[in-house]
Order: structure tokens, then sequence, then C-alpha cells
């Protein structure tokens, strides 16, 4: 996508040139058509049958957005990082206006604030969206948009693309102690293609999903917890077996995620470990399953560093 407007870009720097030359009028106008392809330009969607997912690059915390060929759902909304700025303002809703994109439904996976942190600016900014989540019916975002409650054997399809929402039971709402364990579990499927969207859900919600689940296999991994030593357990990497396991993860950030042992059950999976600090947003297509695609190797910057390992892990 970072190549698609190259063309219009150079007809767009051609007649701005024209624009500002100092020229009789009627010559200087001629630049004006030149600016339309770039006016116009819209990023190519996935076709019927596929989805697009694209991972931010939104420090410690989780914003994914999947596309389909008509529609846009965005799991999780990153975090808070102070009380004038989260992610929702600073990379979520530049993203989505840079793709013309509109929200039919913010999925928000627990009330945990760096998966809810940006919500209320993306909703501010998407009045369409519809709101899944477990969050609890007095939370403040309820106020904002009242959210439907997520809840296993939830299904929809959008343009030839199945949502099936895994995780939690209705029981769960009633008996979970922790949050985390309320984790609202997508699952994402174009035919063989899946990808598995899990939030912070830990070892317990884990084994439960390997064995209600006959198949639990995925091709891309959201990796549970951002990789936190409470999670990713082998049972579950054994069910799901994924090509890919992508980390939302804060450099250096104070938690160590990942873990290094979790990183370890990974590797010894075959599966092929991504995360943001060093790969920056991260987009997977299901007509390419074999390309995890990185911002910071699409568009490096002269300013980009090399990230140091992660540290302890917890």
């Amino acid at each position: 996508m970072a190549a698609a407007p190259l063309l219009p870009g150079v007809a767009a720097v051609a007649g701005g040139v024209l624009l500002a030359l100092r020229w009789p009028w009627p010559w200087r106008l001629a630049g004006v058509p030149l600016l339309l392809p770039l006016l116009l330009w819209q990023p190519a969607r996935p076709p019927a049958g596929q989805f697009e997912l694209l991972a931010a690059d939104v420090g410690q915390g989780s914003a994914v957005v999947v596309r389909t060929a008509g529609h846009t759902l965005l799991y999780d909304a990153g975090p808070r990082y102070s009380l004038e700025s989260d992610a929702g303002h600073r990379v979520l809703v530049p993203l989505l206006r840079a793709f013309g994109e509109r929200v039919d439904m913010l999925l928000l996976s627990h009330r945990d604030s760096d998966h809810v942190g940006g919500a209320r600016a993306i909703l501010a900014t998407q009045p369409g969206a519809s709101v899944l989540s477990s969050i609890e019916d007095d939370h403040e975002l309820q106020g904002t948009r009242p959210a439907m409650r997520c809840q296993a054997g939830q299904q929809w399809t959008w343009d030839g693309v199945e949502f099936s929402v895994l995780h939690p039971d209705a029981a769960d709402y009633a008996t979970a102690a922790k949050s985390n364990a309320l984790s609202c579990v997508l699952r994402v499927r174009a035919g063989a293609r899946v990808a598995l969207l899990v939030g912070d859900i830990e070892t317990a919600q884990e084994l439960r999903l390997a064995a209600r689940h006959d198949d639990l296999r995925a091709d891309v991994l959201l990796v549970p917890h951002h990789g936190s030593r409470t999670s990713s357990s082998a049972p579950f990497i054994d069910a799901v077996q994924p090509r890919w396991a992508l980390v939302q993860s804060g450099y250096r950030n104070r938690f160590g995620h990942p873990a290094p042992a979790v990183l370890a059950r990974y590797a010894e999976r075959g599966a092929r470990v991504v995360d943001s600090p060093r790969c920056g947003a991260m987009r997977w297509h299901s007509g390419r399953p074999d390309v995890v695609r990185c911002q910071r190797d699409e568009a490096r910057r002269y300013w980009h560093h090399e990230p140091m390992p992660p540290i302890g892990g917890r």
C-alpha cells in the first residue's frame, strides 16, 4: 500500500508546481486536474472472500485493524499514555483517516486501559461503529456508546469472511475474578486461512479453548497478553499451530514482554515471532499467508534504531 500512491503523488507535485508558477492563470489552472488522482486515491481493499490484518504500532497495548472487501473491524483501541494522550488520538484516528476507513465494529476485548485507552477517540470519529466487548455494564465507555456483550457462539459474515467469538461464555461474567479471563477471543476465517485474536487470556482460558475446539489452528496468532509468562502455554500453542505469532508490546516495557520463555516455546514449534518494537506496524493478508510486512522495513527513517533484546519477563 505504501507504493500505491506513487504516480498520483508525482502528478500532484507537477500540479502544485504549475499552480505556483508566475504564469497566466489559464496555464496555471491546468495543474488542478493533476491534483485529483491524489485527492481521490483510496488504498486497495482485499477482494471478496479475503481479509487483511494490520496490527498497529501503539506501544504497550493492543489494536488490530481487520479489513474485508467492504467492512472494517477494530480489535482493541490501544493504551492510554497519559491524561492528555492516548493511542486513539495519536495513532489510530490518523491511521484510519489516512486510509479512509469507516469502522463497522469496535471490539474491545476487555476493560484494561492498554486495550480500551483510545476507545473514546475512535467512537468520537466513527459514529457508525457498533461496540462489542466484555466491559462491565457500569464502565465509563458505556455512557459514550452502549456495548453489546461478547459471548462464545456469536458469528457473522462480511464479504465471504467468517467472524466467530470463541470466548467468554455467558456464565463467565458471573465467575471471572480477573478482567483478563473475560477477554473476547475472535477467530477470523477466509477459507483455509485463519487469524486468532485473543486479548489477554491466560493459561486457564487457553486450556479451555484447546479442549473445547477440535480445530483451533490459525495462520496468525496475536500472542496472548503481549507475551506474558502467564499465557502462551505449550498445549495452547500446540493446538493453534501458528505460522506467525504477532506480539504487540512496548519497547523495553517494564513488564518484560515478551518473556524469553514464551519466545522459546514458539520457536521450538516453528512459529515465526514478529514484534512491534522491531517491525512497527505488522500487516498480514489471507491471500499471502507466508508474508508479514513490517512498516519499519518498508518505510524506514533515519531516526529508527535497532531495538535491544527484551529483558526480564513476567
